[in-house]
């Protein structure tokens, strides 16, 4: 069998060596039946033949000549007919001024991704892959074939560098210093999508033209691989592709070097209130297969003094959180009362080494930004279902005073007092926490502004329900509850306790890890004892629920474990339930210590984490709904690199999410398409006022997952491309593939010759018969 070295050279001159080795192999056919028919039989002697004997005797020469010349004649069709289906071609350079030369594209893909920033030694990889490209441009332009030029970056594949542009002495220096003034993007390569618009671009094009695809890539698996970032592998694109050009080459331009730290986030703890201490966790990974030593985080606000933490080791594959506590001063706007909202702050946090550009290789992804939206204290709404001018008589006099407590140190809460009938002209998106506190019914329109409360709560809100003895069981089972699917976690079953307050229950935790009911850990703990409730509402779940739905964070100590606190998620948003009311009438607990901390605690939990508004992945649109009654229609947008540019705000499409939450006709959208660079986006809202701008802060960060630098296995790539003419080489070679697919295929001529060796075998097989 042919060695595999000798069909490689092969490939170097035509399309499908192996038809030709097919053809080759066939020439024995008619050898053989040749031999075949000289086979000896019995000789008879027969004295008529005599004569004739000595006739072929004297013609034997010339026959075996005509022979030799038809199974020549022959041999040479069936080479022929395999060299045919070969489709062998030679370099345009050497069939120059001798056969008319075809156009030649030559389709670069360059991975313009975050990852091509990596460190190679000396240099990043993508100055490696600039400098190869040119180099294969280089070469190129000195061919003497009608060379044109195609380049695609991964980061825009449908937006061509270079579309089919002449690449020849006249154009080259133009061609190169374009390619040295690429630079890489902080996005993903989405290779996929690349080679997708690559095979539809070749599968619409005339196949006069011969192509070539090169693509430069850092060979990295997070690219190459079958995920929700490539739902097709790349590889089954490009064997796909393959089929479609004269030649495919994946050029490695990186090295089997990965060690690389990333910064994964920076998750805030709840909503961020100024003058109240924030916390914030900062996770970092270790994507290498070796440790890192002695990393340094810094963590910066603002102007403020920076906060730093050090990591002693991290193993290879492992990853940490630093937790910070930062609290967000006043600025000089925090007292003006025209100021609606406070003005944001720039969070930014990077990492460093002990053996900088040792342990971490891409320093792109070692810093991250995050978007410190700022309020003077989470909006929140008590709904008074009690009021009462009388002092200490309210339904929600204890539990204003525990979110807002009199004192120079701010609680982080701003509460809002209504009552139900109030609930119809209330807009509940600015809101985050809501408390009904002993509400009978919800105004006039009950339904509907219960649907309303859905919605909202469905849209991310928190809602704390307080039932007391304004409660109609059946009622509450109607609108709140309904079998389960409603708002309430629990369905009310009567008032339980002593009228008497003789007799009490305490409270028992089940979960001391709940956010809220962290002031109840640990064993003899003061408040537990403390707490008594004399009366109560009595609850069940169903059992299908329980664990799942619904969970119960805390229970009374009476016979029948009523359930105290019980929580369901709600489409985005939460409800908690509590079997007590807000006031005193029921319970001690008001007047314990706990309860402050408890509701505050609440509150933080409940507002889920709004802390996170305006974090974005590269790549992703920027988008904020704009109210027209207080805004302009036009903002204006900064971005990283200096980068400026003018949003409109566009009317939401009808029945779309918009409607669907309530919002109102007055509230448009703004967005800008795609933030191209990780960095901060402050998006300026010019009220109508006069009163000044507004603004909003985003921040775009890496696709953490950029920071694997972990390699594609080559040779498993190879095997599955073995049966494509799809070659993967290293980047040093690059240059010389500057003749491949620069060729003229001859398979016309071919054509013609084999036409002409047949006619001739037929003539001749018939001039000789005809002879003798």
């Amino acid at each position: 069998m042919m060695p595999i070295a000798q069909i490689e050279s092969l490939a170097s001159w035509m399309v499908n060596p192996w038809l030709f080795i097919a053809g080759a192999a066939a020439i024995a056919l008619p050898i053989l039946i040749h031999l075949l028919n000289k086979r000896k039989f019995k000789v008879v002697d027969w004295a008529a033949m005599d004569f004739l004997l000595d006739a072929d005797k004297k013609n034997r020469r010339r026959i075996r000549l005509e022979n030799l010349i038809l199974l020549l004649l022959r041999c040479l069709a069936v080479f022929l007919i395999g060299l045919l289906l070969a489709r062998p071609f030679i370099p345009t350079s050497a069939t120059a001024g001798l056969i008319n030369a075809a156009q030649f594209e030559r389709i670069v893909v360059l991975d313009d991704s975050l990852s091509m920033q990596a460190s190679m030694g000396t240099e990043p990889t993508w100055s490696i892959a600039r400098k190869r490209l040119t180099d294969l441009t280089t070469a190129l332009s000195q061919d003497k074939g009608d060379n044109s030029l195609t380049l695609l970056v991964t980061s825009q594949p449908d937006q061509p560098q270079f579309n089919a542009t002449h690449l020849g002495a006249d154009s080259i220096d133009d061609i190169n210093a374009t390619i040295d003034k690429l630079e890489p993007t902080d996005g993903t390569a989405n290779l996929d999508a690349t080679l997708k618009e690559l095979e539809d671009y070749l599968a619409s094009q005339p196949a006069n033209v011969n192509r070539v695809v090169y693509i430069l890539s850092d060979m990295r698996k997070r690219d190459w691989r079958e995920s929700d970032a490539n739902p097709e592998a790349p590889v089954k694109v490009l064997a796909r592709l393959s089929k479609l050009v004269q030649g495919c080459f994946v050029i490695d331009v990186a090295e089997d070097e990965d060690r690389n730290l990333t910064i994964t986030e920076i998750r805030p703890e709840g909503t961020l209130v100024q003058g109240v201490t924030s916390r914030f966790d900062v996770g970092v990974t270790n994507h290498g297969t070796s440790a890192a030593s002695e990393i340094r985080v810094k963590f910066s606000a603002g102007d403020a003094l920076p906060l730093e933490s050090t990591i002693d080791r991290l193993a290879p594959g492992e990853s940490s959180s630093v937790r910070f506590n930062f609290t967000f001063a006043a600025d000089e706007e925090a007292d003006d009362p025209s100021k609606k909202t406070l003005a944001p702050r720039q969070v930014k946090v990077e990492l460093a080494t002990g053996q900088q550009g040792a342990d971490d290789r891409l320093q792109a992804d070692s810093v991250a930004y995050f978007p410190a939206r700022l309020v003077r204290g989470i909006p929140t709404l008590i709904i008074d279902g009690d009021p009462s001018a009388d002092f200490g008589r309210a339904e929600s006099f204890y539990l204003r005073r525990a979110l807002a407590p009199m004192g120079p140190v701010p609680s982080g809460v701003a509460a809002d007092i209504a009552t139900e009938n109030e609930l119809e002209s209330i807009t509940l998106d600015k809101y985050q926490v809501i408390f009904l506190c002993n509400v009978f019914r919800l105004g006039d329109k009950t339904a509907e502004n219960i649907e309303k409360l859905e919605k909202w709560v469905a849209a991310g809100g928190g809602l704390v329900i307080l039932p007391g003895d304004q409660i109609d069981e059946q009622a509450f089972a109607d609108f709140y509850y309904r079998d389960g699917a409603g708002l309430s976690p629990v369905k009310l079953e009567g008032i339980k306790g002593d009228e008497t307050e003789k007799t009490w229950a305490s409270l028992r935790v089940e979960n001391t890890n709940h956010d809220v009911l962290k002031v109840f850990a640990g064993q003899n703990n003061p408040f537990l004892d403390n707490v008594k409730a004399f009366r109560w509402w009595g609850s069940s779940v169903k059992k299908e629920q329980v664990g799942k739905v619904v969970s119960i964070a805390a229970r009374l100590s009476d016979v029948e474990d009523s359930p105290a606190l019980a929580e369901k998620a709600f489409g985005k948003g939460r409800v908690l339930a509590m079997s007590v009311p807000a006031d005193a009438d029921w319970s001690n607990w008001p007047s314990d210590p706990s309860y402050l901390i408890v509701m505050q605690e609440l509150v933080r939990y409940m507002s889920g984490d709004r802390g996170d508004q305006g974090l974005l992945q590269v790549g992703q649109p920027l988008r904020e709904p704009l109210d027209l009654t207080v805004h302009e229609l036009d903002a204006s947008l900064s971005g990283p690199h200096e980068r400026k540019a003018n949003v409109q705000a566009t009317a939401p499409a009808s029945g779309g999410e918009a409607s669907e939450n309530g919002a109102s006709e007055t509230v448009w959208q703004l967005e800008y398409p795609e933030t191209g660079d990780q960095g901060f986006y402050d998006l300026k809202l010019t009220r109508r006022d006069g009163a000044g701008e507004d603004h909003v802060l985003f921040a775009a960060n890496v696709d953490p997952s950029e920071g694997d630098l972990k390699r594609v296995d080559r040779s498993a790539m190879e095997k599955d491309l073995a049966d494509t003419n799809v070659k993967i080489i290293d980047a040093a070679t690059a240059s010389s593939l500057a003749d491949v697919g620069s060729q003229t295929e001859i398979w016309w001529y071919l054509l013609w010759a084999v036409v002409a060796v047949l006619c001739g075998e037929q003539l001749l097989g018939w001039f000789f018969g005809w002879g003798r």
